[in-house]
């Protein structure tokens, strides 16, 4: 699988409640309409709560201090060559171009960003955890800028196999149910869907996913949580600048979750070999 990460900032002056009524309702139905051509699987909306005071304590534990991000937009493929074989079409190219003349009413495409990912589940138990509106999930975002001073490869590398192995060591003394490291990787298509909107390029390493239940929270104490909490919010600083990320609390929207089905692996057929 792939994923598509929009995030999205509003154009100042827009109120919050015409920006969701646009993204939730308008926008989610031309995507729905359109995922078929588009070869989507799967589209979520992940709707920032900026109130929320468990957004606020964990922007306060990991000192992040960038700019927030209104939503985010979620898509994903079975593969780059269904996205590709997609925009290769007529109607591809037309939905395509729907969704950008749609979005021209509640983005600001100057202080928005986005770039192709695929996921890295750290923690990761079995069965489906989804922070819907009816339940007291929340899901977390750290979006983490890469420092100035290390390239995307040396701060990625640092984040994959030393901060994701330490979050699974400490698994057990951390409040969050799933935790997945979503990867930026490099692509021309994003450069040209960027360039398509007028946006700029934004250094980071990806995001951070957590998902966590309110209660946990005010759960998670003890001495083994204050020893390694603070050790992981502290090695972050090895490869992202915390006052140019930003940490977010979401409630997530599935617009579209089709399932993927493969064929069996083939066996031989002669069972000499």
């Amino acid at each position: 699988m792939i994923r598509l990460e929009y995030f999205i900032r509003r154009p100042a002056g827009m109120e919050r409640e015409t920006f969701l009524e646009i993204w939730k309702e308008e926008y989610a139905g031309l995507v729905a309409n359109r995922a078929t051509v588009l070869n989507i699987r799967k589209y979520v909306q992940a709707e920032v709560l900026p109130e929320d005071p468990h957004g606020a304590m964990l922007t306060q534990l990991y000192g992040a201090g960038g700019e927030t991000y209104d939503g985010i937009n979620e898509f994903w493929w079975a593969s780059r060559k269904e996205l590709d074989e997609a925009l290769a079409t007529p109607e591809g190219r037309e939905a395509m171009a729907a969704l950008i003349e749609s979005e021209k009413k509640f983005v600001d495409f100057s202080r928005s960003a986005l770039w192709f990912a695929i996921d890295l589940p750290q923690i990761n138990p079995p069965g489906k955890i989804v922070a819907r509106e009816d339940n007291m999930y929340l899901k977390g975002l750290y979006v983490g800028k890469i420092r100035e001073e290390l390239t995307p490869d040396e701060a990625k590398f640092h984040w994959l196999t030393c901060h994701g192995a330490m979050a699974r060591q400490y698994e057990q003394f951390l409040p969050f149910e799933r935790y997945i490291q979503v990867s930026r990787i490099e692509d021309p298509l994003a450069d040209r869907l960027r360039e398509e909107r007028g946006m700029v390029d934004t250094p980071v390493i990806g995001h951070a996913e957590v998902w966590f239940d309110r209660r946990a929270i005010a759960l998670a104490q003890g001495p083994e949580v204050d020893e390694a909490f603070p050790m992981l919010v502290r090695d972050i600083g090895n490869f992202a600048d915390a006052s140019q990320s930003a940490m977010h609390v979401a409630k997530e929207h599935v617009i579209i979750d089709r399932k993927i089905f493969r064929e069996p692996i083939p066996v031989p057929t002669d069972h000499r070999i």
